[in-house]
């Protein structure tokens, strides 16, 4: 089966721009800052093919860690996930499909959901997901006292997982304002050094790649990395 079929018409448009590749190498993001540290979350959990290590291309590295001297005092970034290779994101969307298929939706919820919350994995690094390009990271930001409250856990797969669903929301609690000020935070810091977020999951950005040339209009340089 043609793999295209698998993709939603967004993901069908992003993964058709032209990327003019830099061949710039991926780094490790365990020693690059001192305010960033990193969490292999997939290598925890146990998933095929998984590193226990978190990559991104040099020059997305670089636009992170200036995103994290930006932080207020005292406040790192944690980063969950950066590069994928197709092994992990060929586990992951298979595990969200089941998972989904256990809630009991049809196959064309199913369909719909996966196309929010999971690119379909790709060998082709001239269409590759947006992970396996080193162009994409997972993070959060934690202070002293852990992990800021962003209203929902990593890979919770909700409605309240979109970046501005606390934007939205006619009325607030004490609470809920605290989350809505801590996404934008994490938004405004990596706006600032060039990323783009994607607005299902408040966790996830982009740099350099496909789904951030379309988002910005530039220039996507960032091919699918296998290794």
């Amino acid at each position: 089966m043609d793999s295209n079929l698998q993709l939603s018409h967004n993901e069908h448009f992003y993964r058709s721009i032209p990327i003019q590749e830099t061949g710039e190498p991926l780094v490790s993001l365990s020693d690059i800052s001192p305010r960033i540290k990193v969490l292999p979350y997939y290598f925890h959990h146990n998933v095929p093919g998984a590193l226990n290590d978190c990559y991104l291309r040099a020059g997305a590295a670089q636009r992170l860690a200036l995103a994290a001297e930006n932080l207020p005092d005292g406040c790192c970034f944690v980063v969950l996930d950066g590069w994928r290779p197709s092994e992990v994101q060929r586990a992951l969307y298979e595990t969200i499909r089941e998972s989904f298929r256990r809630k009991g939706m049809n196959e064309s919820e199913v369909a719909r959901e996966l196309a929010k919350f999971v690119a379909y994995p790709s060998d082709n690094v001239d269409m590759p997901s947006p992970h396996m390009t080193g162009g994409a990271v997972d993070l959060t930001i934690a202070d002293p006292e852990g992990w800021l409250d962003m209203g929902t856990g990593f890979d919770e797969f909700t409605v309240k997982a979109r970046t501005d669903w606390y934007e939205r929301a006619a009325l607030l609690t004490e609470t809920e304002l605290k989350i809505r000020t801590n996404r934008r935070l994490l938004k405004q810091v990596m706006a600032n050094a060039g990323f783009e977020n994607y607005d299902e999951e408040w966790w996830h950005y982009d740099y350099g790649n496909q789904r951030w040339a379309m988002l910005t209009g530039g220039q996507a340089i960032y091919k699918g990395v296998r290794k």
